[in-house]
Protein backbone atom coordinates (compact mmCIF):
# COMPACT_ATOMS: atom_id res chain seq x y z
CA UNK A 1 0.00 0.00 0.00
CA UNK A 2 1.25 3.62 -0.82
CA UNK A 3 1.75 6.28 1.23
CA UNK A 4 -0.85 8.23 -0.05
CA UNK A 5 -3.38 5.33 0.00
CA UNK A 6 -2.35 5.08 3.42
CA UNK A 7 -3.43 8.26 4.36
CA UNK A 8 -6.54 7.96 2.73
CA UNK A 9 -7.12 5.07 4.75
CA UNK A 10 -6.19 6.95 7.77
CA UNK A 11 -8.39 9.78 7.01
CA UNK A 12 -10.99 7.83 6.45
CA UNK A 13 -10.96 6.13 9.99
CA UNK A 14 -10.83 9.41 11.50
CA UNK A 15 -14.38 10.79 9.45
CA UNK A 16 -16.07 7.76 10.57
CA UNK A 17 -14.95 8.40 14.11
CA UNK A 18 -15.41 11.97 14.41
CA UNK A 19 -19.19 11.71 14.74
CA UNK A 20 -18.91 8.90 17.40
CA UNK A 21 -16.56 11.48 19.59
CA UNK A 22 -18.53 14.10 18.91
CA UNK A 23 -21.30 12.15 20.01
CA UNK A 24 -19.31 11.38 23.62
CA UNK A 25 -18.59 14.64 24.06
CA UNK A 26 -22.35 15.76 24.10
CA UNK A 27 -23.94 12.38 25.31
CA UNK A 28 -23.86 13.87 28.74
CA UNK A 29 -26.16 16.81 27.81
CA UNK A 30 -28.87 14.64 27.33
CA UNK A 31 -28.73 12.44 30.62
CA UNK A 32 -27.88 15.90 32.59
CA UNK A 33 -31.28 17.45 30.56
CA UNK A 34 -33.48 14.84 32.24
CA UNK A 35 -32.24 15.54 35.82
CA UNK A 36 -32.42 19.59 34.96
CA UNK A 37 -35.80 19.00 34.37
CA UNK A 38 -36.21 16.82 36.72
CA UNK A 39 -35.17 18.81 40.04
CA UNK A 40 -36.93 22.24 37.88
CA UNK A 41 -40.31 20.21 37.86
CA UNK A 42 -39.79 20.10 42.12
CA UNK A 43 -42.78 22.44 42.61
CA UNK A 44 -43.28 21.50 46.08
CA UNK A 45 -46.07 23.90 46.19
CA UNK A 46 -47.92 22.79 43.99
CA UNK A 47 -50.06 20.50 46.57
CA UNK A 48 -51.02 23.65 48.78
CA UNK A 49 -50.91 26.78 46.07
CA UNK A 50 -54.01 28.21 47.91
CA UNK A 51 -53.61 27.72 51.60
CA UNK A 52 -50.27 29.22 51.14
CA UNK A 53 -52.10 32.13 49.75
CA UNK A 54 -55.40 31.99 51.48
CA UNK A 55 -53.90 31.40 54.86
CA UNK A 56 -50.20 32.37 54.67
CA UNK A 57 -50.42 35.41 52.55
CA UNK A 58 -53.95 36.38 53.20
CA UNK A 59 -55.03 37.70 49.95
CA UNK A 60 -58.43 36.89 48.26
CA UNK A 61 -58.44 34.51 45.27
CA UNK A 62 -59.15 37.25 43.04
CA UNK A 63 -56.11 38.53 43.94
CA UNK A 64 -54.59 35.17 43.17
CA UNK A 65 -56.05 35.57 40.29
CA UNK A 66 -54.39 38.87 39.19
CA UNK A 67 -51.29 37.77 40.27
CA UNK A 68 -51.32 34.61 38.08
CA UNK A 69 -52.69 37.40 34.71
CA UNK A 70 -49.68 39.57 36.12
CA UNK A 71 -47.40 36.52 35.53
CA UNK A 72 -48.36 35.49 32.04
CA UNK A 73 -47.96 39.14 31.05
CA UNK A 74 -44.51 38.86 32.30
CA UNK A 75 -43.63 35.75 30.97
CA UNK A 76 -44.93 37.21 26.87
CA UNK A 77 -42.47 40.30 27.41
CA UNK A 78 -39.61 38.36 28.37
CA UNK A 79 -39.80 35.66 25.85
CA UNK A 80 -37.86 37.71 23.31
CA UNK A 81 -35.21 38.79 25.24
CA UNK A 82 -34.72 35.74 27.40
CA UNK A 83 -34.77 33.72 23.93
CA UNK A 84 -32.20 36.27 23.05
CA UNK A 85 -29.83 35.53 26.27
CA UNK A 86 -30.65 31.64 25.00
CA UNK A 87 -29.25 32.19 21.12
CA UNK A 88 -26.86 34.58 21.00
CA UNK A 89 -25.33 34.19 24.44
CA UNK A 90 -25.43 30.41 25.59
CA UNK A 91 -28.19 28.18 25.96
CA UNK A 92 -26.10 26.86 29.09
CA UNK A 93 -25.99 30.26 30.43
CA UNK A 94 -29.93 30.77 29.57
CA UNK A 95 -30.61 27.49 31.76
CA UNK A 96 -28.17 28.67 34.84
CA UNK A 97 -29.47 31.92 34.93
CA UNK A 98 -33.02 30.24 35.09
CA UNK A 99 -32.37 27.84 37.78
CA UNK A 100 -31.03 30.75 39.56
CA UNK A 101 -33.90 33.12 38.82
CA UNK A 102 -36.39 30.39 40.14
CA UNK A 103 -34.34 29.41 43.30
CA UNK A 104 -34.37 33.56 44.58
CA UNK A 105 -37.99 33.70 43.67
CA UNK A 106 -38.91 31.35 45.80
CA UNK A 107 -37.26 32.62 48.39
CA UNK A 108 -38.41 36.39 48.03
CA UNK A 109 -42.25 34.54 47.47
CA UNK A 110 -41.58 33.07 51.22
CA UNK A 111 -40.24 36.24 52.90
CA UNK A 112 -43.10 38.13 53.48
CA UNK A 113 -46.80 37.79 53.28
CA UNK A 114 -47.72 41.34 51.60
CA UNK A 115 -48.91 41.47 47.91
CA UNK A 116 -46.06 43.68 46.72
CA UNK A 117 -43.51 40.88 47.92
CA UNK A 118 -45.92 38.53 45.65
CA UNK A 119 -45.41 41.03 42.52
CA UNK A 120 -41.75 41.18 42.87
CA UNK A 121 -42.00 37.41 43.31
CA UNK A 122 -44.26 36.46 40.59
CA UNK A 123 -41.73 39.10 38.27
CA UNK A 124 -38.77 36.85 39.22
CA UNK A 125 -40.58 33.90 38.71
CA UNK A 126 -41.60 35.01 35.21
CA UNK A 127 -38.40 35.96 34.31
CA UNK A 128 -36.88 32.37 35.63
CA UNK A 129 -38.85 30.17 33.45
CA UNK A 130 -39.41 32.02 30.57
CA UNK A 131 -35.00 31.58 30.44
CA UNK A 132 -36.14 28.21 30.93
CA UNK A 133 -38.84 27.89 28.32
CA UNK A 134 -37.42 26.91 24.97
CA UNK A 135 -33.83 27.10 26.09
CA UNK A 136 -33.98 22.93 27.19
CA UNK A 137 -35.58 21.85 23.77
CA UNK A 138 -33.41 24.26 21.63
CA UNK A 139 -30.26 22.85 24.00
CA UNK A 140 -31.15 19.18 23.26
CA UNK A 141 -31.87 19.83 19.20
CA UNK A 142 -28.23 21.44 19.25
CA UNK A 143 -27.10 18.32 20.88
CA UNK A 144 -28.85 15.77 19.09
CA UNK A 145 -27.36 17.97 15.82
CA UNK A 146 -24.11 17.69 17.13
CA UNK A 147 -24.53 14.18 17.65
CA UNK A 148 -25.92 13.46 14.06
CA UNK A 149 -29.51 11.76 15.78
CA UNK A 150 -32.18 14.24 15.00
CA UNK A 151 -34.76 11.57 14.13
CA UNK A 152 -34.10 11.05 17.80
CA UNK A 153 -35.85 14.51 18.84
CA UNK A 154 -39.66 13.22 19.45
CA UNK A 155 -38.45 10.22 21.68
CA UNK A 156 -35.96 12.35 23.81
CA UNK A 157 -38.08 15.69 24.55
CA UNK A 158 -40.95 13.24 25.47
CA UNK A 159 -38.87 11.52 27.83
CA UNK A 160 -37.71 14.83 28.67
CA UNK A 161 -41.18 15.98 29.63
CA UNK A 162 -41.74 13.40 31.41
CA UNK A 163 -39.10 13.71 33.78
CA UNK A 164 -40.49 16.96 34.58
CA UNK A 165 -43.75 15.84 35.41
CA UNK A 166 -42.40 13.28 37.39
CA UNK A 167 -39.99 15.94 39.62
CA UNK A 168 -44.01 17.27 40.07
CA UNK A 169 -45.19 13.99 41.10
CA UNK A 170 -43.02 13.53 43.55
CA UNK A 171 -42.45 16.73 45.34
CA UNK A 172 -46.62 17.75 45.25
CA UNK A 173 -47.15 15.03 48.06
CA UNK A 174 -43.63 16.12 50.13
CA UNK A 175 -44.72 19.74 49.90
CA UNK A 176 -48.14 18.89 51.43
CA UNK A 177 -46.08 17.14 54.28
CA UNK A 178 -44.20 19.80 55.28
CA UNK A 179 -46.73 21.99 56.69
CA UNK A 180 -47.15 19.25 59.29
CA UNK A 181 -43.74 20.06 60.83
CA UNK A 182 -43.43 23.96 59.58
CA UNK A 183 -45.09 26.60 58.53
CA UNK A 184 -46.48 26.80 55.26
CA UNK A 185 -44.28 29.33 53.59
CA UNK A 186 -41.41 27.12 54.14
CA UNK A 187 -42.55 24.67 51.13
CA UNK A 188 -41.85 27.96 49.22
CA UNK A 189 -38.59 28.15 50.90
CA UNK A 190 -37.56 24.47 50.41
CA UNK A 191 -37.80 25.42 46.59
CA UNK A 192 -34.56 26.67 46.92
CA UNK A 193 -32.95 23.83 47.26
CA UNK A 194 -33.82 21.69 43.91
CA UNK A 195 -33.95 24.76 41.91
CA UNK A 196 -30.62 25.62 42.71
CA UNK A 197 -29.44 22.08 41.98
CA UNK A 198 -31.08 22.33 38.49
CA UNK A 199 -28.66 25.94 37.83
CA UNK A 200 -25.70 23.32 38.90
CA UNK A 201 -26.66 20.86 36.97
CA UNK A 202 -26.98 23.52 34.16
CA UNK A 203 -23.18 24.93 34.62
CA UNK A 204 -21.99 21.71 33.79
CA UNK A 205 -23.76 21.16 30.37
CA UNK A 206 -21.59 21.52 27.80
CA UNK A 207 -22.97 24.38 25.11
CA UNK A 208 -23.59 23.08 21.88
CA UNK A 209 -24.64 26.43 19.93
CA UNK A 210 -21.55 28.55 19.74
CA UNK A 211 -20.72 27.40 16.16
CA UNK A 212 -24.06 26.82 14.69
CA UNK A 213 -25.97 29.42 12.71
CA UNK A 214 -27.56 32.17 14.09
CA UNK A 215 -30.72 33.96 12.63
CA UNK A 216 -31.58 37.39 13.62
CA UNK A 217 -35.24 37.94 14.14
CA UNK A 218 -37.45 41.40 14.65
CA UNK A 219 -40.02 40.46 17.64
CA UNK A 220 -42.79 42.63 15.26
CA UNK A 221 -41.89 40.37 12.43
CA UNK A 222 -42.68 37.21 14.57
CA UNK A 223 -45.60 38.26 15.85
CA UNK A 224 -46.69 39.54 12.46
CA UNK A 225 -45.31 36.33 10.48
CA UNK A 226 -47.32 34.17 12.93
CA UNK A 227 -50.99 35.97 13.35
CA UNK A 228 -50.67 36.41 9.21
CA UNK A 229 -50.45 32.65 8.88
CA UNK A 230 -53.71 32.04 11.34
CA UNK A 231 -55.40 34.48 9.34
CA UNK A 232 -54.84 33.21 5.90
CA UNK A 233 -55.46 29.86 6.71
CA UNK A 234 -59.12 28.57 7.85
CA UNK A 235 -58.65 25.16 9.09
CA UNK A 236 -55.23 26.45 11.22
CA UNK A 237 -57.40 28.74 12.61
CA UNK A 238 -60.05 26.70 13.51
CA UNK A 239 -57.44 24.08 14.69
CA UNK A 240 -55.54 26.75 17.17
CA UNK A 241 -58.96 28.22 18.28
CA UNK A 242 -60.60 24.80 19.56
CA UNK A 243 -57.29 23.49 20.86
CA UNK A 244 -56.36 26.38 22.59
CA UNK A 245 -59.77 27.40 24.15
CA UNK A 246 -60.24 24.19 25.48
CA UNK A 247 -57.29 23.63 27.01
CA UNK A 248 -57.52 27.05 28.89
CA UNK A 249 -60.82 25.91 30.66
CA UNK A 250 -59.34 22.66 31.75
CA UNK A 251 -56.70 24.78 32.86
CA UNK A 252 -58.54 26.39 35.33
CA UNK A 253 -58.99 23.33 37.14
CA UNK A 254 -55.34 23.39 38.43
CA UNK A 255 -56.36 27.05 40.40
CA UNK A 256 -60.03 25.54 41.63
CA UNK A 257 -59.39 21.83 42.46
CA UNK A 258 -58.15 22.95 46.04
CA UNK A 259 -60.66 25.04 46.68
CA UNK A 260 -62.86 21.96 46.49
CA UNK A 261 -61.41 19.64 48.17
CA UNK A 262 -61.13 22.24 50.86
CA UNK A 263 -65.10 22.11 50.64
CA UNK A 264 -65.07 18.23 51.09
CA UNK A 265 -63.09 18.51 53.87
CA UNK A 266 -60.09 16.66 52.59
CA UNK A 267 -57.01 17.35 55.00
CA UNK A 268 -54.32 19.51 53.73
CA UNK A 269 -51.68 16.73 53.88
CA UNK A 270 -53.78 14.98 50.91
CA UNK A 271 -53.48 17.74 48.63
CA UNK A 272 -49.79 17.09 46.93
CA UNK A 273 -51.18 13.25 47.03
CA UNK A 274 -54.33 14.41 44.16
CA UNK A 275 -51.86 16.94 42.58
CA UNK A 276 -49.17 13.71 42.33
CA UNK A 277 -52.06 11.34 40.82
CA UNK A 278 -53.03 14.38 38.42
CA UNK A 279 -49.76 14.38 37.35
CA UNK A 280 -49.59 10.91 36.92
CA UNK A 281 -52.90 10.66 35.48
CA UNK A 282 -51.66 13.36 32.27
CA UNK A 283 -48.81 10.89 31.62
CA UNK A 284 -51.27 7.58 31.09
CA UNK A 285 -53.95 9.44 29.41
CA UNK A 286 -50.80 11.41 27.12
CA UNK A 287 -49.89 7.01 26.30
CA UNK A 288 -53.45 6.22 25.87
CA UNK A 289 -54.88 8.62 23.13
CA UNK A 290 -52.62 7.23 20.34
CA UNK A 291 -54.27 3.60 20.88
CA UNK A 292 -57.64 5.23 21.38
CA UNK A 293 -57.86 7.47 18.25
CA UNK A 294 -56.52 4.54 16.07
CA UNK A 295 -59.94 2.96 16.87
CA UNK A 296 -62.09 5.58 15.55
CA UNK A 297 -62.36 5.97 11.72
CA UNK A 298 -63.94 9.32 12.29
CA UNK A 299 -61.55 11.46 14.19
CA UNK A 300 -64.29 14.33 14.08
CA UNK A 301 -66.31 12.08 16.84
CA UNK A 302 -63.75 10.68 18.37
CA UNK A 303 -62.37 14.69 18.95
CA UNK A 304 -66.34 15.17 19.94
CA UNK A 305 -66.43 12.50 22.52
CA UNK A 306 -63.58 13.32 23.57
CA UNK A 307 -63.95 17.41 24.58
CA UNK A 308 -67.60 16.22 26.13
CA UNK A 309 -66.11 13.93 28.88
CA UNK A 310 -64.40 16.69 30.53
CA UNK A 311 -67.34 19.01 30.13
CA UNK A 312 -69.54 16.71 31.62
CA UNK A 313 -67.10 15.77 34.55
CA UNK A 314 -66.97 19.65 35.54
CA UNK A 315 -70.70 19.55 35.58
CA UNK A 316 -70.79 16.60 37.85
CA UNK A 317 -68.16 18.08 39.86
CA UNK A 318 -70.72 20.72 40.99
CA UNK A 319 -73.11 18.28 42.56
CA UNK A 320 -70.72 16.06 43.87
CA UNK A 321 -69.82 15.42 47.90
CA UNK A 322 -68.27 12.42 47.87
CA UNK A 323 -64.64 12.71 48.05
CA UNK A 324 -63.41 9.62 46.12
CA UNK A 325 -66.13 10.01 43.10
CA UNK A 326 -65.08 13.94 43.29
CA UNK A 327 -60.85 13.17 43.10
CA UNK A 328 -62.20 10.69 40.76
CA UNK A 329 -64.08 13.67 38.36
CA UNK A 330 -61.12 15.94 38.81
CA UNK A 331 -58.32 13.32 37.19
CA UNK A 332 -60.89 12.78 34.48
CA UNK A 333 -61.15 16.49 33.45
CA UNK A 334 -57.33 16.90 33.76
CA UNK A 335 -56.11 13.59 32.15
CA UNK A 336 -58.52 13.29 28.86
CA UNK A 337 -58.77 17.52 28.76
CA UNK A 338 -55.02 17.94 28.79
CA UNK A 339 -54.33 14.63 26.54
CA UNK A 340 -56.92 15.71 23.97
CA UNK A 341 -53.97 18.01 22.76
CA UNK A 342 -52.29 15.35 21.04
CA UNK A 343 -55.08 15.24 18.98
CA UNK A 344 -54.41 18.18 17.02
CA UNK A 345 -50.67 17.60 17.12
CA UNK A 346 -50.81 15.95 13.31
CA UNK A 347 -53.96 18.69 11.98
CA UNK A 348 -52.01 21.83 13.30
CA UNK A 349 -48.23 20.75 12.17
CA UNK A 350 -49.44 19.54 8.59
CA UNK A 351 -51.15 22.86 8.26
CA UNK A 352 -48.41 25.00 8.89
CA UNK A 353 -45.24 25.39 6.43
CA UNK A 354 -41.65 24.06 7.57
CA UNK A 355 -40.13 27.49 7.74
CA UNK A 356 -42.99 29.15 9.42
CA UNK A 357 -43.46 26.03 12.01
CA UNK A 358 -41.77 27.71 14.90
CA UNK A 359 -43.32 31.13 14.46
CA UNK A 360 -46.98 30.10 13.95
CA UNK A 361 -46.48 27.57 17.00
CA UNK A 362 -45.00 30.41 19.34
CA UNK A 363 -48.18 32.56 18.07
CA UNK A 364 -50.63 30.19 19.19
CA UNK A 365 -48.89 29.92 22.77
CA UNK A 366 -49.12 33.67 22.69
CA UNK A 367 -52.89 33.24 22.17
CA UNK A 368 -53.01 30.99 24.44
CA UNK A 369 -51.44 33.17 27.35
CA UNK A 370 -53.56 35.65 26.25
CA UNK A 371 -56.98 34.55 26.62
CA UNK A 372 -55.62 32.96 29.99
CA UNK A 373 -54.67 36.69 31.05
CA UNK A 374 -57.76 37.57 30.63
CA UNK A 375 -59.94 34.78 32.31
CA UNK A 376 -57.71 34.38 35.47
CA UNK A 377 -60.01 37.72 37.06
CA UNK A 378 -63.29 36.29 35.58
CA UNK A 379 -62.84 33.09 36.81
CA UNK A 380 -61.69 34.97 40.36
CA UNK A 381 -64.74 36.75 40.43
CA UNK A 382 -67.13 33.72 39.51
CA UNK A 383 -65.24 31.76 42.49
CA UNK A 384 -65.67 34.12 44.66
CA UNK A 385 -69.48 34.23 43.89
CA UNK A 386 -70.21 30.58 43.95
CA UNK A 387 -67.50 27.68 43.64
CA UNK A 388 -70.54 25.21 42.16
CA UNK A 389 -71.69 27.06 40.06
CA UNK A 390 -68.15 28.20 38.41
CA UNK A 391 -67.35 24.40 37.51
CA UNK A 392 -71.00 24.43 35.92
CA UNK A 393 -70.27 27.42 33.68
CA UNK A 394 -67.01 26.16 33.31
CA UNK A 395 -68.16 22.47 31.84
CA UNK A 396 -70.83 24.07 29.57
CA UNK A 397 -68.90 26.03 27.93
CA UNK A 398 -66.94 23.12 27.17
CA UNK A 399 -69.91 21.10 25.89
CA UNK A 400 -70.93 23.99 23.73
CA UNK A 401 -67.90 24.58 22.09
CA UNK A 402 -67.77 20.82 21.01
CA UNK A 403 -71.26 20.84 19.97
CA UNK A 404 -70.47 23.54 17.76
CA UNK A 405 -67.05 23.11 16.97
CA UNK A 406 -66.08 23.56 13.35
CA UNK A 407 -63.36 20.91 13.14
CA UNK A 408 -63.31 18.53 10.89
CA UNK A 409 -62.74 15.03 9.83
CA UNK A 410 -60.31 15.66 7.08
CA UNK A 411 -58.63 18.59 9.55
CA UNK A 412 -57.25 16.03 11.45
Amino acid sequence: MSEIEKNKEIGTVLAEKEPQRNGNIFESNIRKSYLFQLFAGFHLISGVLLPFFLLWGKITFIEIMLLQSYFTIMIVLFEIPCGAISDYISRRFSLFLGGLATAFAALIYSSTPNIFIFIIGETVFALGFSLISGTNDALIFDTLRKMEREQDMSKIMARNRSFFLAGIAISAPIGSLIPLFFPINFVMAFMFFPFIIAAIIAITLKEPNHDLERESLNYLTVVKSGFRELKKNKTLRILALDFVIIDVLVFLLIWTYQLYLDSLYVPLMFFGFVAASMTLTQILFFNLVPKLQKRFKNKKIFLMIYTLIPGIAYILIAFINFTLIGILLILIIVGVGFSRNIIFISGINKNIEEENRATVLSTISMIRSLIITILYPVVGLLVMWNLRYTFIILGISIIIIALISRVKNEHL
